[in-house]
C-alpha cells in the first residue's frame, strides 16, 4: 500500500468519527438539546476544530503531497521511514490532544497535552523540513505555483506551534477563544489554504483544461494573499480585503472562470471537477467578504465570524478535497472507476450543506427556523463525507483502471491571441 493511502484512509477516518461525526452530535446538541452525556461543549468543539483542521484536511494534505511535490520537481520521492515518522508523530500528537483536552480528571493530563504539543510539531515540522527541501531541489524547471505550496508548506509547523502554545501552563479544559481562533485561522488560511491554492494552480491545466497560469498575475496574487493572511494572523485591519484582492488574482491568473482550451466540451469528471471547485472558489470569497465586513466593524457577531470559518473550512477546503480528491486518488492509487452520480449527490450535498450553515449564521437567523437549518447542514455535511467516502471504498475494490477521463484525453490548443 502507497504511503499517501495510509495518509487518506487515516484522514477519512478521522472525519467520519472525531471530525464530521463529533461535529454533527456536537451541532444536534446545540440546537436540538441532543445530550451529550456531561461532557464539556466548549472543550469538544475546540477539539472538533483541530482534529478536523490538522487531522482531515491536514493529513489528508500532507499524503497529497508527499506523493505529488516529489513528481512535481522531478525528484526522488522522500524515504519511507521519514513519511511513517511524519505520520505516527501528527497522529499521536492529535490523539493525545483530542483525548486529554476535554478530560480534565484524567492522569497524566498535563504531561499528555505537552506530549500531544511537541509530537504534533516534530510531525509537522519534519514534513515541512522535508517538502520545502524536495521544492528546493529536482531536475524539473521552477514554477510560480511553488511559491504558494511552499509558503503554505512552511506555515504548518507554525500553526503546530500556537496549539502547542495553547495548552501551556494550566492546560485549561477551554482553551482561551481569542487564542485558538488564531491558530485557527493560521491553519486553516496561512497553511490548507495557501497549499490548496499551489496545488490547484499547478492541476488545473490538465484536470480542466484551463489555461496555464501566468506567472506575474500568479506571484502578485500570492503576495496579496500570503500579506493578508499575516495582518490577519497579528490582528491589523484590512488582512482580509488583500486577501480577497490576492484571491481574486490568482483565481484570474489559473483561468478557473473563463473558457477551456480544450477542443471538445468538458464531459464527466473533467466537467464534475470544474463544478466543485467553481464552487469552493465562490465560498472562498463569501467567507473573505464577511471577514472583510468584521473587520471594518460592519458584522461583529461570532455568529458571523463562524459563517466566515465555515465557508472556508466546510465550503472551500472540503469541496477541494471531494473534487480534486475524485481525479486524483484513482491516479495516485491505482483505484478503479471513480462513480460520477457519487460525485453528482456529493458535490450537491456539499454545497448544500454549506448553504444551511453559512446563511443563518449570516443573517443571524435564531429560533426554530434557524436552528432547524443549522441542525440540517451537519446531517447535510456528513451525508456528502459518506458518499466520498463510499466513492473511494468503491474504487479501491473495484478493478484497477485509468484515471477518470483518462480514456477520452483531453486535447489541448492555445488560441492565438
Amino acid at each position: 500500500m502507497r504511503s499517501v493511502a495510509v495518509f487518506v484512509a487515516s484522514a477519512l477516518s478521522i472525519a467520519l468519527t472525531a471530525g464530521f461525526g463529533l461535529g454533527l452530535w456536537l451541532l444536534l446538541a446545540r440546537v436540538w438539546g441532543v445530550t451529550l452525556f456531561g461532557a464539556n461543549w466548549l472543550a469538544l468543539v475546540q477539539v472538533h476544530g483541530l482534529l478536523q483542521l490538522f487531522g482531515f484536511a491536514g493529513l489528508f494534505a500532507m499524503g497529497v503531497a508527499l506523493h505529488a511535490i516529489p513528481r512535481f520537481r522531478g525528484a526522488p520521492m522522500v524515504r519511507l521511514r521519514l513519511v511513517w515518522t511524519i505520520y505516527l508523530a501528527t497522529l499521536a500528537g492529535l490523539a493525545f490532544r483530542g483525548i486529554a483536552q476535554p478530560i480534565y480528571q484524567l492522569p497524566g493530563r498535563g504531561t499528555a497535552l505537552a506530549l500531544s504539543g511537541v509530537l504534533l510539531l516534530v510531525g509537522t515540522g519534519l514534513f515541512a523540513a522535508t517538502i520545502l527541501r524536495t521544492l528546493a531541489t529536482g531536475r524539473n524547471p521552477h514554477r510560480a505555483d511553488e511559491l504558494l505550496m511552499g509558503a503554505g508548506i512552511t506555515v504548518l509547523p507554525i500553526a503546530a506551534l500556537l496549539v502547542a502554545f495553547e495548552m501551556l501552563g494550566s492546560a485549561p479544559t477551554n482553551v482561551d477563544q481569542v487564542t485558538d481562533d488564531r491558530a485557527i485561522w493560521v491553519m486553516l488560511l496561512g497553511s490548507l489554504t495557501t497549499l490548496i491554492l499551489g496545488v490547484w494552480a499547478r492541476l488545473s491545466p490538465g484536470f480542466i483544461a484551463s489555461v496555464p497560469a501566468k506567472p506575474l498575475p500568479l506571484l502578485g496574487g500570492a503576495a496579496a494573499w500570503l500579506i493578508g493572511v499575516a495582518f490577519l494572523g497579528v490582528g491589523i485591519a484590512g488582512g482580509a480585503w488583500l486577501m480577497l484582492a490576492g484571491l481574486a488574482a490568482i483565481t484570474l491568473a489559473t483561468g478557473l472562470f473563463g473558457t477551456s482550451i480544450a477542443r471538445q466540451r468538458l464531459t464527466g469528471h473533467a466537467a464534475l471537477t470544474r463544478v466543485g471547485v467553481r464552487s469552493a472558489f465562490a465560498w472562498a470569497f463569501v467567507g473573505l467578504a464577511i471577514l472583510g465586513l468584521e473587520s471594518g466593524g460592519v458584522a461583529t457577531s461570532y455568529l458571523q465570524v463562524s459563517a466566515a470559518r465555515h465557508a472556508f473550512a466546510l465550503g472551500f477546503v472540503t469541496l477541494m478535497i471531494y473534487s480534486v480528491g475524485s481525479r486524483a486518488l484513482p491516479a495516485f492509487l491505482g483505484l478503479g472507476r471513480w462513480n460520477a452520480r457519487l460525485q453528482v449527490l456529493t458535490l450537491a450535498l456539499a454545497n448544500l450543506a454549506v448553504a444551511a450553515r453559512v446563511g443563518p449564521q449570516l443573517l443571524e437567523i435564531g429560533g426554530p427556523v434557524g436552528d432547524a437549518v443549522v441542525g440540517l447542514s451537519g446531517l447535510l455535511a456528513c451525508a456528502a463525507l459518506v458518499l466520498f467516502v463510499t466513492n473511494v471504498v468503491r474504487s479501491a475494490l473495484g478493478p484497477a483502471a485509468q484515471a477518470p477521463g483518462a480514456s477520452v484525453p483531453i486535447q489541448l490548443t492555445f488560441r492565438p491571441r
